[in-house]
Order: structure tokens, then sequence, then C-alpha cells
């Protein structure tokens, strides 16, 4: 029943290799799917519009939703904001994350848990794995797959520069996970990992990482 810990820079494919994980037969937690969840907790909207302002507050009728964009704006030009917003939404997450390790656990006691937590080192949360894994790409690859998804150039910078430096989380890393263009090879480096993770075997064969 290892739990482990799905984390990487921004724009290295870290949704892509938990869907790899899942197809090879681990149970996934995605922490952007929870606190995307989070963000429609009244209590947590109420949080943050005290500390953001009613600006990023969107109202339909009788429904009061949060300006997901808006709220980005404002963290992303606003370290001690942005740290303030993760102290509001973290422990939410990690509260509906439990849950969902635990419901797992009683219907699979020996299952594989993959969770995805993009600021997995930056929260502290370290302890909480029995393995982790980080995924990493060139920064080229990751400038480029941000910009299709939409984000500038200068906004994909200002966000990387917010998390932790990519070299220090793979030092701390018990697999790495090189996921440039070619996702074939992450495809079967994830394969393998699970492979060893869930007991099938007991290594992983060699994979150059850098």
């Amino acid at each position: 029943m290892p739990f482990i810990g799905l984390t990487g820079g921004l724009g290295a494919g870290k949704t892509t290799v938990l869907g790899f994980f899942k197809r090879s037969g681990a149970h996934t937690i995605n922490a952007d799917k929870l606190v995307h969840e989070s963000l429609k907790n009244p209590a947590i909207i109420k949080k943050l519009a005290r500390l953001l302002g009613r600006d990023i507050l969107i109202k339909k009728a009788s429904k009061v939703s949060v300006n997901k964009k808006r709220i980005a704006e404002i963290i992303f030009n606003d370290p001690q904001k942005r740290m303030a917003v993760e102290k509001i939404l973290h422990p939410d997450v990690m509260k509906a994350a439990k849950k969902i390790k635990t419901a797992t656990l009683k219907k699979d006691s020996g299952a594989v848990i993959v969770f995805e937590v993009p600021l997995l080192f930056e929260a502290g949360y370290t302890k909480l794995f029995d393995s982790i894994i980080v995924v990493h790409c060139d920064r080229a690859t990751a400038l480029a797959r941000l910009e299709r998804q939409g984000m500038s150039k200068e906004q994909a910078v200002k966000r990387m520069r917010a998390q932790g430096p990519i070299s220090e989380k793979k030092k701390h890393a018990d697999f790495l996970i090189d996921n440039n263009p070619d996702i074939s090879r992450a495809k079967a480096r994830t394969s393998a990992i699970f492979k060893t993770l869930s007991g099938e075997t007991s290594s992983i064969p060699s994979f150059p990482e850098s």
C-alpha cells in the first residue's frame, strides 16, 4: 500500500505521467482537481475574497464562484499573497486527499496510490509519502507546452520562478522521470516504476537520467 508523491517542474507533464500510472494500475489523486473543488467551498471563497478583494468573485443569480484567472494574476505578482492563498487551500486539499486515500485502501489494501502535488517540496509534504517521483524536462519543452495551453512566455516564466528549482527537487527524488518531447520513454519508465512499487519486480531497468 505505498503512498507515492508525484511532483516536478511547471510544464514537465506531471498530469500526463499521472495518467500513465493510472493506466498501469495505480490509484491516482490530482491536487489541481482537489483545488478546483475547494474553490467551490463557500468558506474558502469567503476567506479568499477577504484576502484578495471582492473583485475575484463572480456572481450569477444566487450563486457565487471565483475568477481563477484573476486570482492567478494577483498571486503570481505578489509572493506574500500567493503564500497566504496556499495556506488557505492546502489544508482543505490535503484533507480531501486523505479521505480518498482511506476510501481507496478500504477497497484495496494493497493499492499503489500516486498523488500528484505540484508544490510537494515547497509545502513541506515529503514526510507524508513512502516514495517521491520527480518528473522533469528541459526548459524549452516546458515553455512550449505551457504556450500550447494558452499561457504567455512571460506568465510561464513568472510561475516557474514561484516554484523551487527542479535541480533541488531531483536531488531528493526516489525516482526520476525524464518527460522530454518523446513521451514514449516516460511511459516506459512509468510502467517500470509501477511494477517496482507494486512488488511485481524488485528493480527497474536502467534509464539514463539527466
